[in-house]
């Protein structure tokens, strides 16, 4: 197989899990109705690391030893916070509002590494992240009467995930990939399942249905992900996952008559320009800038 048709069956790949997450993000909003939003993620990580536990135990249980257990639970720990508020978003504000600032994540890597390691931030890098966070300051509306407190939770959440994604490459240069989702799906889980315990009871069928299905879908979108990263650069798939904010703009039209305003939809189109200016700079990376940016950690709607 060509290069360019491995690129062409990444990007369907990629195309397959954008699609997959946005219904986890339907199913998501649909069950935060009456469930809490600590149950929905302790059923996910629950039902994620079962279904990892095959793959991670394959080469025994020698797999498991990390010397980098503290990078792990700072990683889960971020992961956990960002998964948690973007679901209070989901239930509170236009699902199209929520998922564009998810994917306002890779605009803020370049300002976690500059606070984790110091690095500099490259001169081209600058433009983008002033489109992008002009996107997002236009659609979390600050007003004199205040800020939209759940808009800007998402907006957080998207840092949480900036966070994960570099504590991810990091951890990446010495631990194997099912270590990495073992440990993250395994802390996470042990970090949020406590406060849910008394959030079951009364549930119906369709709540556990739903939540079961979050958490199939998010495994089956990490694994997409992997999958479509290791055949094709980076660059020529990130752009894909932007059609999560068109799919989100079409899910809460259909099922909760949310119609995107003038502002959310100008907020989407600089965030958009901001990520995909980002990932056309990322082709040609200055020399001896080691920062991780959509290339080298990845984006996505629903990414741990």
């Amino acid at each position: 197989m060509t290069q360019a048709q491995r690129t062409r069956q990444a990007i369907y790949i990629s195309l397959l899990m954008v699609i997959i997450a946005s219904t986890a993000a339907v199913a998501t909003k649909f069950a935060s109705a009456r469930a809490s939003t600590e149950a929905i993620v302790t059923v996910q990580y629950a039902v994620c690391l079962l279904l990892c536990l095959r793959i991670t135990l394959r080469p025994g249980l020698a797999n498991l030893r990390s010397q980098r257990m503290g990078l792990h639970l700072f990683r889960g720990a971020a992961g956990v916070l960002g998964f948690y508020l973007f679901y209070a978003a989901l239930e509170h504000i236009p699902m199209v509002d929520a998922v564009l600032l998810r994917q306002s994540a890779p605009l803020s890597v370049p300002l976690v590494v500059w606070l984790w390691n110091r690095e500099s931030i490259a001169a081209s890098a600058w433009l983008p992240l002033v489109i992008g966070f002009a996107g997002v300051a236009v659609i979390l509306r600050p007003s004199p009467a205040g800020l939209s407190w759940w808009h800007a939770g998402g907006f957080i959440s998207a840092l949480c995930l900036a966070v994960s994604m570099v504590a991810t490459h990091r951890l990446a240069r010495t631990e194997p990939a099912s270590r990495i989702l073992f440990y993250y799906f395994l802390l996470s889980l042990l970090c949020v399942a406590p406060f849910s315990v008394a959030d079951f009871r009364g549930l119906r069928w369709q709540e556990w249905a739903a939540m079961l299905y979050i958490g199939i879908t998010i495994y089956l979108t990490l694994r997409l992900y992997t999958r479509a990263y290791a055949m094709a650069p980076a660059h020529a798939i990130a752009p894909v996952n932007y059609l999560a904010v068109v799919l989100a703009a079409g899910w809460g039209w259909l099922l909760w008559g949310q119609v995107p305003d003038f502002w959310s939809v100008l907020g989407s189109a600089l965030v958009i320009a901001g990520g995909l200016l980002t990932i056309a700079l990322a082709r040609t990376p200055a020399p001896g800038n080691a920062s991780p940016g959509p290339a080298a950690s990845g984006q996505g709607s629903q990414k741990a």
